[in-house]
């Protein structure tokens, strides 16, 4: 079945939505049990947290599913307030910026945890 090219993507950016939503809830989850089952939370032990790369991997893509769940909310709203194409361009530019930038920032703090 052939789709129309807008709403195919509308599907496509539904289903990341709801796919990001999915992998934050588990890892949320996971997280938390990982959390509780650590005893008593200090430094050296929130530290110990994000050792393990697998904690570090888990954590960059609860991050890069966060800010693309963010992001596909913020186009909805953009799309259905900001009516005219120049202001809506530069607000999709600013939020773009600042997303990388948490991205960046997330993959720099996480990877300092040695």
């Amino acid at each position: 079945m052939r789709h129309v090219g807008g709403a195919r993507r509308g599907l496509d950016m539904w289903l990341l939505q709801r796919a990001s939503a999915i992998y934050m809830a588990v890892f949320l989850l996971v997280f938390l049990m990982c959390f509780l089952g650590a005893g008593p939370i200090d430094f050296a032990t929130w530290h110990g947290l994000f050792a393990p790369l697998a904690m570090k991997v888990g954590a960059l893509l609860f991050v890069a599913a966060l800010l693309a769940h963010a992001w596909i909310g913020l186009r909805e709203i953009f799309i259905d307030y900001v009516h005219f194409l120049v202001p809506r361009l530069a607000l999709y530019l600013a939020f773009g910026a600042i997303y990388l930038g948490c991205l960046v920032w997330a993959v720099d703090i996480l990877w300092s945890v040695k």
